[in-house]
């Protein structure tokens, strides 16, 4: 009979859309506490909307002892959101009745630590326990709480003596090191009644680093005091570097200080006087070997030979890293201009030549150097029509085409995201084009960015909001091209991006800058009006040009760092190339948006057809006073 009923259904004409769509929403709420048999009718009636999926997971997730259909379940929705959902249900289900071998069949280690738990304590019935333990350690030694569903697997875990007190006092230096601060209290009483004063010192430290300049505030009665000094040392140097200075002096020979910790200490050491332009940074860069140097450190060691013009001390500095660090962007750059400065110019050129073919700030400045044109090697998505056609007509589409027409926008870019990050190549490819069709220019911009996709410029540079920002710039008396620039690093182009900090809209504009701007109290949704917003942007953007004699890279700092700041960065009694005071701004953040905004502002220059190069005049800029 049931058969019947569902052959009859499936002849007959599906209702409307609109039909469906009531259908649906009404099954997400009866379908869990329907009987069986309305269930059944619940689905039938739904047809082949797109949608059906997602209540057929809830009807399941009743059922989970039945693994045929669960298993078909995540058959037909493999690769789509709806596989994950079930999954994690069916497992946790599985580990509650004890079914170890379908569990570990169809899990894999590392996905969900609720599962890793689970997982552990199914492999406990049947595999030695000492096999198990080193495992269990590594779940329990991380910076933050755990669930409270792992509490049986530690409780015999603890039995079994593993919660030794070097375990414990590795997941507390992991909580001080970025970790959850909020468990120190109780990671301290886990600690042997003898160590417990370590926990206490530590939360002091955290609070107030300086506490270790005082002569007893570690009493020297254990080697892991020296974490806690290692730990004060690098976060005093960037506030109070005199007196971190002061206590390295004291503890520097000291032999529980380890090597490892005092070239941890002074890596820090090194960067935080660099970039302070402090000649003590020198010693501090010698003691740290090459296999430690990671990107930041490069940067505030080429920083400080820069800003002291020391070309062969550069050219020897980059001969020592690895090639993988030589042939990023910023390093290929500064290697030719080493070459340049040492009086080798046809390596230069050759050098700067192929730096010249890439779009990027280090690109477009070695075009500029050699008066070549600034290359956009724009190249659209690699995908053909037939793909995307396919991918349009996709059951993901369908469900994105369908949660949008019932009013949930975000399920249906929760659809798109994980097209983005888990699809195939073609489908990461289509899910940005089709983003970028439909106006979601930040998702788009994203997807490109997760497929690792660069080269397609009119989709990583859209001209959105082109006909407001020309309109309101020009009023302002600033190049479009560099507010649209702004714009695309400020907020990805969503008019409604709100900071951390409580920045607002298209060109993140701060209320009290707005209230400076209009000299009236501006609210938070009025920032959120396009057209408002980069009135004010621009507005703001003419203030900085002229707070800063027009010089566009300052007021490109000062839009990220504010004008007073910048100003103190300026070099004084002397004047420097602009290429080396980028390279030597203090704050990353402030370095790299500068960075990104001339390069942008050199891409939607090209794109709004404008005739001047931008970077030509940065090319050659010296700044600074004259001596």
């Amino acid at each position: 009979m049931s058969l019947l009923l569902v052959f009859s259904s499936s002849t007959l004409a599906a209702p409307s859309d609109q039909v469906l769509r009531e259908r649906f929403l009404k099954a997400e709420k009866n379908i869990q506490k329907a009987s069986p048999e309305q269930a059944q009718k619940i689905l039938r009636d739904l047809h082949h909307y797109p949608l059906k999926p997602y209540v057929e997971l809830e009807y399941l997730s009743r059922a989970l002892g039945n693994t045929a259909e669960v298993k078909d379940f995540l058959k037909r929705h493999q690769g789509t959101p709806l596989e994950w959902p079930m999954k994690k249900r069916w497992l946790i289900y599985l580990a509650s009745v004890g079914l170890s071998q379908p569990f570990l069949q169809n899990y894999q280690m590392g996905t969900d630590t609720v599962l890793d738990c689970y997982a552990l304590q199914l492999r406990l019935l049947n595999e030695p326990a000492k096999t198990i333990w080193p495992e269990v350690t590594k779940l329990w030694t991380v910076g933050k709480s755990l669930p409270k569903e792992c509490d049986n697997l530690f409780s015999r875990w603890q039995k079994a003596d593993q919660r030794t007190p070097e375990v414990v006092w590795a997941r507390l230096t992991k909580t001080v090191d970025g970790g959850d601060e909020r468990i120190i209290p109780y990671l301290r009483t886990l600690l042997p009644q003898n160590l417990q004063y370590l926990g206490d010192k530590w939360k002091q430290v955290i609070e107030n680093p300086g506490l270790v300049q005082r002569q007893n505030f570690l009493p020297l009665k254990h080697r892991w005091e020296r974490e806690i000094l290692t730990y004060a040392l690098k976060k005093m140097v960037w506030k109070q570097p005199e007196q971190a200075l002061r206590v390295w002096q004291r503890f520097e020979t000291d032999p529980q200080f380890t090597k490892a910790q005092r070239t941890d200490v002074a890596r820090q050491f090194a960067i935080a006087l660099a970039s302070k332009n402090d000649a003590r940074a020198t010693k501090f860069i010698a003691m740290v070997p090459v296999a430690l140097k990671d990107d930041l450190f490069i940067q505030w060691q080429l920083a400080w030979l820069l800003r002291q013009k020391q070309w062969q001390q550069i050219q020897q500095m980059l001969a020592e890293l690895p090639a993988e660090s030589r042939n990023k962007d910023n390093l290929r750059y500064w290697q030719a201009r080493v070459l340049q400065e040492l009086g080798q110019q046809e390596q230069a050129k050759q050098q700067l030549a192929s730096l010249a073919e890439e779009r990027s700030y280090y690109g477009f400045m070695a075009a500029a150097k050699l008066g070549l044109k600034p290359s956009l090697a724009h190249k659209p998505v690699p995908i053909t029509a037939e793909q995307y056609q396919a991918f349009k007509k996709s059951a993901a589409i369908a469900r994105m085409y369908e949660w949008q027409a019932i009013g949930r926008p975000n399920a249906a870019k929760r659809e798109l995201t994980f097209l983005q990050k888990y699809g195939t190549e073609p489908e990461k490819l289509s899910a940005a084009k089709y983003a970028y069709d439909k106006g979601w220019y930040d998702r788009a911009i994203f997807a490109l960015a997760d497929a690792g996709y660069w080269d397609d410029v009119e989709m990583r540079f859209p001209m959105v909001f082109n006909q407001e920002i020309q309109k309101h710039a020009k009023a302002a008396q600033v190049d479009p091209a560099w507010a649209m620039a702004i714009t695309r690093r400020e907020s990805t182009f969503i008019p409604t991006a709100k900071s951390p900090v409580g920045a607002h809209g298209l060109m993140q504009i701060m209320p009290q800058t707005a209230k400076h701007i209009s000299g009236r109290r501006v609210s938070e949704q009025t920032l959120y009006n396009p057209n408002v917003n980069i009135d004010m942007g621009t507005n703001y953007l003419n203030y900085l040009m002229r707070q800063n004699n027009n010089n566009l890279v300052f007021a490109t700092a000062s839009y990220n760092a504010g004008y007073s700041r910048v100003k103190t960065w300026l070099p004084k009694g002397q004047q420097m190339p602009l290429d080396i005071w980028i390279e030597t701004i203090p704050f990353k953040e402030t370095r790299e948006y500068v960075k990104a905004v001339l390069a942008y502002y050199q891409i939607y220059n090209i794109r709004m057809n404008q005739n001047h190069d931008v970077f030509v005049p940065l090319s050659t800029m010296q700044v600074g006073e004259s001596s």
